[in-house]
């Protein structure tokens, strides 16, 4: 918000005086402000796309770096996957030229946590993560240190590590605040918010959703995360057994979430507060987690699409239906273990035995 706000301004008068010195941090500030906060990436990408141009024409090694690592995050997290690994390569070369390490580790964290942990690469992104945390140590940086274990910690998470999750993502939590790393910070405690509702912690993961959901809401950055944290915070209420939720206040921070990479995910997490309201709901749920597997295999989302059918086996196993169950778990061990997820992999399969 404050850099849109320093340099929106201006940015007209510098692209008349053709300031081209500036233009592209102008720019890359511009594109990230209609990402981060007014959601409009068509918008976010024109200005990117700019910032590298104009960076690449005037051989300025930053201001690229800076528009490929952004250009890699706007097209990732719209599920243009190919495209958006491609930019973070671009930093990640631009860095490794320098040989700098906290550029390249930048890189590297950028990879893992807005392109390989979603798109299923979850032995790649835990790879990856760990190298990234390695150069982050060498460095001596409590900045980067803070943002590679918050990348470390997803990967962890989606490899089904939960244990290292939840220890890298505290870590991570106390690294961002000493730094003031306020955006990594909330996405530490959003992603400790997840594990803990996986190990069935719910109060735990209440506390870090609203921990997490309170920051954002004060730096007005990131509504697409407080929108999913809201309801991932309503599935753990659910799941605790507190049923006061208003189910169309959840239908409406779903509508409202316009990033593509955590739709499907989102709309699983509302199937799941369906069925565990009660009985009336389970139709509902149905509806809900079907729409979660249209909208992962439509944005090739597969980590999240193995979780889709894992959550339907258990709503066809409450309907009755055990050899459907079966078969829904068997696809979710399938795509997981593409996905090299070895962790929920196991898990499901503790669940397939119990179906036996």
């Amino acid at each position: 918000m404050e850099a849109n706000e320093a340099v929106a301004p201006i940015a007209h008068l510098a692209a008349e005086l053709n300031y081209q010195k500036r233009l592209p941090l102008i720019y890359t500030a511009m594109g990230t402000y209609r990402d981060w906060v007014e959601e409009d990436y068509s918008e976010g990408l024109r200005y990117l796309s700019e910032a590298l141009k104009i960076s690449e024409d005037l051989k300025d090694t930053l201001s690229s770096w800076y528009a490929s690592w952004f250009l890699g995050m706007n097209l990732s997290m719209n599920c243009e996957f190919e495209k958006g690994v491609e930019f973070f390569e671009k930093s990640l070369d631009l860095g490794t030229s320098a040989s700098r390490l906290i550029p390249m580790a930048m890189a590297k964290i950028g990879i893992v946590s807005f392109n390989y942990a979603w798109h299923g690469k979850n032995d790649l992104a835990c790879q990856i993560s760990k190298e990234a945390l390695q150069m982050a140590q060498e460095s001596g940086d409590i900045y980067i240190k803070g943002i590679a274990c918050s990348g470390h910690g997803l990967a962890c998470h989606c490899k089904g590590l939960l244990d290292e999750s939840e220890n890298t993502l505290l870590q991570a939590l106390s690294l961002c605040e000493k730094a003031g790393q306020l955006g990594w910070w909330t996405w530490a405690s959003g992603g400790l918010g997840h594990v803990y509702a996986d190990m069935g912690e719910y109060q735990k993961a209440e506390a870090y959703y609203e921990k997490g959901i309170s920051t954002l809401e004060r730096t007005r950055i990131y509504p697409f995360w407080a929108n999913m944290w809201k309801v991932s915070l309503a599935r753990s209420k659910v799941l605790n057994k507190d049923q006061d939720i208003t189910l169309g206040e959840i239908f409406k921070y779903y509508e409202n979430m316009n990033l593509k990479v955590q739709k499907g995910w989102a709309a699983r997490h509302v199937a799941e507060i369906l069925l565990n309201m009660d009985d009336q709901h389970l139709s509902e749920a149905e509806d809900w987690v079907k729409k979660a597997i249209e909208v992962d295999k439509r944005n090739d989302t597969m980590w999240s699409l193995g979780g889709d059918y894992a959550l339907y086996a258990r709503l066809l196993k409450r309907k009755g239906d055990p050899p459907k169950a079966k078969e829904n778990l068997a696809k979710a061990i399938d795509i997981l273990k593409e996905c090299g997820a070895d962790g929920w992999v196991k898990r499901y399969k503790e669940e397939m035995a119990s179906l036996c």
